[in-house]
């Protein structure tokens, strides 16, 4: 997955969507925006400001229990915090031995439904 830092979201959705006709999986306002672009994922994510250090990020999907392997690499790993458990995933950010910063996450996709479901509601 590649997420893009947006500081205005509606903006940026429009633009993917409607400008360059990626397809959007989901939106959900002020949080979250999701495009299939097959082989990969795209996400948008909102920022309260502009950062100038940080724009993109690559996330590394896994699929096995987020917190063991966090555990399981915590002594040989430079984790940059805890892992976040969130309405759609459980993540944790790493530096590389580059310097890069990457996440791991891990998809809880029934958690995600019931958040798509509930939004669907409130609009």
């Amino acid at each position: 997955m590649v997420i893009v830092m947006q500081h205005d979201l509606k903006s940026a959705v429009d633009f993917y969507k409607d400008i360059l006709k990626l397809p959007l999986v989901f939106h959900l306002e002020n949080k979250w925006a999701e495009f299939d672009l097959g082989c990969v994922k795209f996400g948008l994510c909102p920022i309260s400001e502009v950062q100038d250090n940080i724009r993109t990020g690559i996330v590394l999907e896994v699929q096995e229990d987020l917190l063991e392997l966090y555990a399981s690499l915590k002594d040989s790993v430079t984790f940059l915090n805890e892992p976040v458990v969130a309405p759609h995933g459980i993540m944790v950010g790493f530096k590389d031995n580059g310097g890069n910063i990457l996440d791991l996450y891990q998809a809880t996709p029934e958690k995600l439904k019931d958040l798509v479901k509930e939004t669907v509601k409130t609009e």
